[in-house]
């Protein structure tokens, strides 16, 4: 159940009461924590881990705040905003109603890799529990309110009539976004936003084209200018256009990216101030996006937790963003993902713009300044053998070629790209590959199949 970037398993078998329970005694043993903050996300198998996570945190003498039923961006906030040590999302995000998990952050990180196998042998080798509950617990469900005053008060204020169509698939954000939207001024048109585990209309991943369909056939059907689908615990978000068409999430970086090295006032004259980071699936067009802005893209590792250390540890980069709509701003925000504010600054940056009802621009216009090429969707290739071996053979098969490390292979051509990295969290190759004709984009297939295809079977790569 300890993946590369948080815990997760089936609720009630994996991961039950006990656990939880036993995970809160071992977070507070392995980082030393006088104050946690708990919240989590809407699944059945939820309230009662909640509590017994608290109940674990509490006996070993710790601090709880509960934060209650609330988006994982508002636990990431939480520790901006209070004087706590870790923040423990209750959450398996979008994977189906059966499973539940927890993201911890620690000291602004979150805990990952080595981190939490480290935790893990905590974990393992924790004794039996003694004694009570002495820790205090303070209730902080209303937290989640300041939050969205605090992303209201963030905004311009929105100068235009505004229609925007969201689709929540039934998580937990569903009730939060609406209330953001209407105090920011905007009409709304609300699919899926009431709270139901079950996830009846679709799974609750918005980078999927599948998950989107309601979304983009309302949008096509009203007066929305787009449509934002958010997740499953509230830290990503995909859009489709005022036609309904899907767009990658990894168009959005290069819109943000615009955006701020544009028009956000700030010092641009070092050179980490100008830098925007994306990480190793985004397509080409997003670093042809960056630099013609004056910005300078630097490519990343694929994961959250990656992302937030190199903004930490370069403070002065004010976005950075992932294809998997994972965003982070870190100009006016604290460089957490969190659908809520997001959505917010997506709006502001569209309602900036004419209104497409009287003559102005519509969001297709907007995402035309950036760059859009024929590419493969993100295909997930599986392997014999070992990942290290297999890995070894793709670096060897593709020598006589320049290609990046930074997260598996990704090697360039002339006229695009393929990339093969492992998964952090399957046991499978995630692979993508662009060109910027469809005549490249086939020519860049064929070469990969005919120097691959003998050691991985390449059928689902299309």
């Amino acid at each position: 159940m300890f993946k590369a970037y948080d815990i997760r398993g089936i609720a009630g078998s994996e991961i039950d009461v006990t656990f939880s329970k036993r995970l809160g005694r071992s977070i507070v043993d392995f980082t030393g924590a006088t104050s946690i903050s708990v919240g989590r996300d809407i699944r059945t198998s939820g309230e009662e881990l909640h509590q017994a996570i608290m109940d674990g945190i509490r006996s070993s003498g710790c601090e709880v705040v509960n934060l209650g039923v609330v988006p994982t961006g508002v636990v990431y906030r939480s520790t901006v905003d209070m004087e706590i040590d870790v923040a423990v999302v209750i959450t398996a995000s979008h994977n189906p109603p059966e499973y539940n998990g927890f993201k911890i952050v620690h000291s602004g990180l979150p805990l990952a890799g080595k981190d939490l196998q480290d935790l893990k042998a905590v974990f393992d080798s924790m004794p039996e529990e003694e004694g009570g509950l002495d820790g205090t617990l303070i209730d902080e469900a209303g937290y989640v309110n300041s939050v969205i005053e605090e992303i209201v008060k963030d905004i311009a204020p929105i100068s235009r009539r505004i229609v925007v169509a969201v689709d929540a698939a039934n998580a937990v954000p569903g009730p939060y976004i609406v209330d953001l939207f209407e105090k920011l001024g905007v009409e709304t048109v609300a699919i899926n936003c009431e709270w139901d585990a079950d996830f009846p209309a679709h799974p609750a991943d918005p980078t999927r084209l599948a998950n989107m369909m309601e979304l983009s056939a309302t949008v096509a059907s009203s007066e929305a200018e787009f449509g934002i689908g958010v997740d499953g615990d509230g830290d990503r978000i995909g859009v489709v256009d005022e036609k309904g068409r899907f767009i990658h999430p990894d168009r959005l970086i290069g819109l943000f990216a615009r955006d701020i090295l544009l028009n956000e006032e700030s010092d641009k004259s070092s050179e980490e101030s100008r830098t925007i980071l994306y990480d190793v699936k985004c397509s080409m067009g997003v670093d042809e996006a960056i630099a013609s802005s004056g910005g300078i893209g630097r490519m990343v590792r694929t994961g959250h937790s990656f992302m937030k250390r190199e903004l930490a540890a370069c403070p002065t980069i004010r976005f950075a963003g992932e294809m998997s709509g994972h965003l982070f701003f870190n100009d006016r925000w604290n460089g957490f993902d969190c659908s809520l504010y997001n959505s917010a600054r997506l709006i502001e940056l569209v309602a900036r713009s004419s209104d497409p009802n009287n003559g102005g621009i519509g969001f297709s216009d907007l995402l035309s300044s950036i760059p859009e090429y024929p590419s493969t969707g993100e295909s997930k290739i599986s392997f014999e053998g070992e990942r290290g071996d297999i890995m070894k053979s793709v670096r060897s098969s593709f020598s006589d070629l320049q290609f990046s490390e930074v997260d598996g292979v990704r090697v360039t051509y002339p006229d695009g790209w393929f990339l093969c990295r492992p998964s952090n969290t399957e046991p499978i190759l995630i692979m993508r590959a662009e060109g910027r004709t469809e005549a490249a984009l086939e020519s860049i297939l064929s070469d990969v199949h005919t120097r691959i295809g003998g050691i991985i079977n390449l059928r689902e790569l299309r």
